[in-house]
């Protein structure tokens, strides 16, 4: 497996391990393909993360993507994830590494954000807790339609 930043020709394949990832416990809203695409060009700007986990083939088979912006409500930066999922079981354990290393490396992100499912498996809770992702707190999303 090699693991990477990803680069412009891995967007189509960002987009599909997303939709994947979207699928699993899907919300009665459209996938925006096109929006995916835009904001996975976005991350490829430093500023930003997005890696990617290619297999021996060269297929992309894993991704995890985080966006970098002022915060609102505090000084310097927020850092969201937007995408985290593989497609291979073990391919996104090195990328959830290589992004807490990254968000310690940037001193200007002073907060790091990552939403897990509401079924989330308690051994992704645990990891997030190992890398530094201590804090808990809850969640709540109104989505129309349901």
């Amino acid at each position: 497996m090699i693991y990477r930043k990803a680069r412009l020709e891995d967007v189509p394949a960002i987009v599909e391990i997303a939709c994947i990832s979207v699928a699993n416990d899907p919300l009665p809203v459209k996938v925006d393909r096109m929006a995916m695409a835009d904001m996975a060009r976005f991350c490829l700007n430093p500023a930003h993360f997005l890696w990617v986990a290619e297999d021996e083939d060269g297929k992309v088979v894993a991704a995890f993507a985080a966006c970098v912006q002022k915060s609102f409500w505090f000084e310097r930066m927020q850092c969201s994830v937007l995408l985290y999922y593989t497609l291979v079981k073990g391919a996104g354990v090195p990328l959830m590494r290589e992004f807490a290393k990254w968000v310690k490396s940037r001193s200007a992100i002073k907060l790091a954000i990552i939403e897990l499912e509401p079924n989330a498996d308690p051994r992704l809770v645990a990891f997030f807790k190992r890398v530094g992702f201590s804090r808990e707190s809850t969640n709540l999303c109104y989505v129309r339609g349901v």
